[in-house]
Parts: structure tokens; C-alpha cells; sequence
């Protein structure tokens, strides 16, 4: 004798039918359903007519993505991340280590004397190894980790004549940093990012060339070495120290007949015996130009007055109190708008360009629905004069159809990738305490009149239940 075994899940029908004899007595129907739909539909074969087609389903349009893959969104995320300091720990299960990144801008130094054009510098620090509970998978993790060092130590490549294994500590350092690879908890190196640079002509190199925010270099006393560091300019445009004046104001040591060179938009120093731009004459000192910091503690080899490294580290200095100076004009702006506003410094541009985006979007609502307003009124103006009734009735239906239906959302006016919409709910320590009202009268649930002042019941305990 022969069985035939189905395997599989059988659904029955469950379709609730009625004996003929009898409307109350009702069968439902066990046997299995060959077709199964969605939203439990589903039937027998007998059954299957009863089984609701929809007809009319709903298209799910796709939403538009929220990223554009494009160089500026990158470039922006990046900057976003630089600006915000963002650290991210990385952790890895198979070396039983982990680390932290974070994101650095190029300097003066790489950009003005290297002419690196990359903007930025991937920073990887704060190696610590993090092994496994296990003993055997932490066994495993030092293996691998130790593998690895031997690896990058022994110079990995395809050159077999320079791999020989190093033991001095400075030449590991060199290999790790050549390969990316932390074994320390005080290392740290910098991975130069390719898909960012700057424009190749240093003219080109501010923010205004660019399509999407770039990180200010701020320049170094480079080349050339200052002996005191603290011989900046001052607010007033005075510098501490012996700082070089005009002709006007020293004593001349020429005759008549050996007058001073003379170039225009440069000054005769008599204390240097050179020709100083002018604009420099406010941050030119007497100290001494090193070539280097080495040369500098040594008190050894010094720029010569008047060459290219000796006014190369004034223009430095230059540039960089104008950028001092630039900046405290900016706080000092910011705090008076801030003070305007009732809130802090670290809020106030997010406040201002909330405001501005509202507004844009108010005004360009404005003007959409005003002029289905005004076509509104110049329908019913003209069937009140009785010009073409009929066809203007019509008008009137469709225009009064738009106007129910009209409706413009916010981000298709508004850019919804701007800096202040991609951080969400981020209030600063001091723009609350700012915001904070403690005096604030809470107001009470009830609507009378005759409370004057907030009464906060007690929770009421519930009663003991005595057991009989």
C-alpha cells in the first residue's frame, strides 16, 4: 500500500457560512487554501469568488534622497565634522584594538610652504587594546596583532631587498606612519584625505572660490623664527618691543648731498639700512630672524634683514593679526546681535537663519496665494457686472478648487540640507541658562476665575485591603 505525504503549512479557509435549515447555526469552512493574499485574504476552492480584489492601489512614490552624492554634500559633511570636532571610536574584533578618528585642517605650513593642496587630514589617536572575555579569542586577537606588527615592521611590500626587521623605536614610529598602523597609546598620525583640495593657484585658495565652506588657514611665523612669540601687535596696531619707525620720526644720519634710496610704497629704516614696504612698518622689530627653531635655540644662522624668509615671517605676522583682528570684530558683532536676540553666541546665527528661511518662505506663500486671491476677485467683480456668466461661473468653480487644494511645502522653497537643519535640538549651557524664566507662573488646569494661585494635589495612597 502505497501513502502520499504533503508537507508544507495549510491554511484553512475560515469562511463563515450558513446552514440552509437555519440562519443562527453558522459552519466555518476548515478546508485549505490554495491561495493566500495579503491582509488575510484568502479562500478554498469553493470559497475563492468571496475573496475581495482590490482594484485601486495606492502608488507609493519614492522619496526624494535626503544626501546628494555629490562632491559639494561631501565636502560639506566633512567640514561639518571638522567644525563639530567629531571623534568616532573605531573597534576591531579581529585585532582586539581600538582607536579614535577624527578629522584636522591642513595649516600654513602645508598649504603656503609645501603647496599641499589637501584640505584636510584624517587624525588616527588613542590606540588601546580592547581583547576579548574569552581566552581563547583573546589569544587569537594578540596573535593576529602581533602578526601585524611583524608586518610593518619588517617594511611589507613587494621590495624584498628593504625588508629587514627593525628593533629601534624611531624607525618603527617612521614604518607605522608610512603603513597607517598605531601600536601605542601616545601615537598618533595624520592620513592626508585625496578628495578634497584646493584650487592650484594660491589666488584661488579663499572661500569665496568655492562652492561649498572651507576651513581658514591660519598662518605661522614661517619661514623665519621670532625669538619671543609674544611680539604680536596689539588692538591699537602698536607692538611691544623696539619697533621700527619712519624716516620721519628718526634721527637722519645721511647728509644732504647722500639723500636715502628712495621706492615707491617703501620706507628707509636707518636702524636696518634697508627699504621696508610700508605696510610692514608697524610690525617690523629689531629681533633677530632664525632660518629655523633649532637655529633659533642655538642663537645660530638669521635671516638677513630685507630678504625674502626675513619679510616672509612679518607678512606672516601681519596676516595673522588681521585675522586676530577680524575675528574679534566678528564675536563683537555677534555678541551685540546676541544680546538683541535674549540668547548666547553659540545660537544666535542659528536663531537669525531660522528667522530668515521663515521669512523667505512666508513671503513666497505671500505672493502664490495672492494672486489666486486677486484672480478670486476679479471673477466675482466681473459676474457681478454681468460679462460672461456663465463662463466665468465655470472659472470661478476651478479657481475656488485650486485655492481649497492649494497648499507649498516648507523644504521644496527651502533648502533642507543647510548647516542649521542637519543639527536638531542642539541647545548650548549658556543659551539656556540665558532662556531660563524660574519665575515663570505655571498655568493651572482649571478655568476658574477665582484661583488666583497653582495647587498641586498629593498623590493619594491607595487603601489597605485587610485579608478576612
Amino acid at each position: 500500500k502505497r501513502y502520499r505525504f504533503y508537507f508544507g503549512i495549510f491554511v484553512p479557509c475560515n469562511y463563515h457560512q450558513s446552514y440552509d435549515f437555519s440562519s443562527e447555526h453558522i459552519h466555518i469552512c476548515s478546508v485549505p487554501s490554495p491561495y493566500i493574499m495579503s491582509f488575510n485574504r484568502r479562500g478554498c476552492v469553493l470559497h475563492q469568488k468571496h475573496i475581495e480584489i482590490y482594484h485601486n492601489i495606492k502608488n507609493t512614490i519614492q522619496s526624494e534622497p535626503k544626501f546628494l552624492n555629490d562632491k559639494c554634500s561631501h565636502a560639506t559633511l566633512l567640514y561639518d565634522r571638522w567644525d563639530s570636532n567629531v571623534k568616532k571610536r573605531i573597534y576591531s574584533q579581529r585585532l582586539g584594538i581600538s582607536y579614535n578618528t577624527s578629522y584636522a585642517a591642513a595649516g600654513f605650513r602645508q598649504t603656503h610652504i609645501y603647496n599641499d593642496r589637501r584640505m584636510y587630514r584624517k587624525k588616527f589617536d588613542n590606540f588601546t587594546p580592547s581583547h576579548s572575555g574569552n581566552s581563547n579569542t583573546q589569544k587569537k586577537q594578540k596573535s593576529r596583532f602581533e602578526r601585524a606588527c611583524r608586518s610593518v615592521f619588517h617594511n611589507r611590500g613587494n621590495n624584498i631587498r628593504n625588508r629587514t626587521p627593525i628593533t629601534n623605536i624611531n624607525d618603527q614610529l617612521h614604518r607605522a606612519r608610512q603603513h597607517r598602523f598605531l601600536f601605542l597609546p601616545s601615537q598618533y598620525i595624520y592620513k592626508p584625505l585625496q578628495h578634497v583640495k584646493h584650487h592650484k593657484r594660491m589666488v584661488l585658495r579663499e572661500a569665496e572660490h568655492y562652492k561649498f565652506p572651507i576651513p581658514l588657514i591660519s598662518p605661522r611665523i614661517q619661514p623665519g623664527v621670532i625669538t619671543t612669540i609674544d611680539n604680536l601687535p596689539l588692538p591699537s596696531g602698536k607692538i611691544q618691543g623696539n619697533v621700527l619707525t619712519s624716516t620721519s620720526d628718526t634721527h637722519m644720519s645721511t647728509t644732504d648731498s647722500h639723500p636715502p634710496p628712495f621706492k615707491k610704497g617703501h620706507t628707509w629704516s636707518d636702524k636696518l639700512g634697508i627699504l621696508i614696504p610700508t605696510d610692514l612698518i608697524p610690525y617690523v622689530t629689531e629681533e633677530p630672524i632664525y632660518v629655523s627653531k633649532r637655529q633659533e635655540k642655538l642663537k645660530g644662522k638669521k635671516h638677513e634683514p630685507g630678504s625674502k624668509g626675513w619679510l616672509d615671517a612679518f607678512y606672516a605676522r601681519k596676516y595673522f593679526q588681521e585675522r586676530v583682528d577680524a575675528m574679534k570684530l566678528y564675536q563683537d558683532g555677534l555678541s551685540a546681535r546676541a544680546k538683541l536676540w535674549g540668547t548666547s553666541t553659540n545660537s544666535i546665527e542659528y536663531r537669525e537663519r531660522m528667522v530668515k528661511d521663515l521669512s523667505t518662505f512666508q513671503d513666497h506663500y505671500h505672493e502664490k496665494i495672492t494672486t489666486l486671491t486677486d484672480r478670486q476677485l476679479f471673477l466675482q467683480d466681473k459676474i457681478k457686472q454681468g460679462k460672461s456668466v456663465y463662463k466665468t461661473n465655470k472659472q470661478l468653480v476651478k479657481l475656488e478648487k485650486e485655492l481649497a487644494q492649494f497648499n507649498i511645502k516648507y523644504f521644496s522653497v527651502i533648502d533642507e540640507f543647510a548647516s542649521h537643519y542637519r543639527y536638531k535640538g542642539h541647545t548650548s549651557d549658556d543659551t539656556k541658562e540665558l532662556e531660563l524664566r524660574p519665575n515663570k507662573r505655571i498655568t493651572p488646569p482649571s478655568t476658574g476665575i477665582s484661583r488666583s494661585h497653582d495647587h498641586i494635589k498629593k498623590a493619594r495612597s491607595a487603601p489597605l485591603i485587610k485579608e478576612d
